[in-house]
């Protein structure tokens, strides 16, 4: 998967979000009204080890489960994310199949549901 297209969306089509070192690109409790996705640089996860770099998308299960992210996401250093609206994302995915928007939608929800029993 190239890092300017993921979803078969092409990421050149939408705006894009500047951050530094330690700069908070999606803070803890913002709504799941859009995706990012990181075009250059690295951002870290509150509570994860990997640091998350080009093509890579920002709390996908979050995304797709929930209605608020959860745990800031800083940048390690200069660099940029796409930012793809909601109902972007879900007509490319409605374009796939009927039902790829709901599958995506009930596999985060699952992932979620499994994490919290192992807490």
């Amino acid at each position: 998967m190239r890092k300017d297209d993921i979803l078969g969306l092409n990421l050149d089509h939408y705006p894009r979000q500047s951050f530094g070192a330690g700069d908070v690109v999606l803070s803890d409790g913002s709504e799941t009204d859009r995706m990012l996705v990181v075009i250059d640089g690295r951002l870290g996860v509150d509570h994860a080890g990997k640091p998350l770099g080009p093509g890579e998308i920002v709390k996908s299960i979050e995304f797709f489960g929930a209605s608020h992210y959860a745990g800031d996401v800083r940048g390690r250093g200069p660099g940029q994310v796409a930012v793809l609206p909601r109902g972007a994302v879900r007509a490319c995915l409605d374009e796939q199949g009927a039902m790829t928007w709901n599958l995506a939608c009930a596999l985060a929800i699952e992932a979620i549901a499994t994490s919290k029993e192992h807490v």
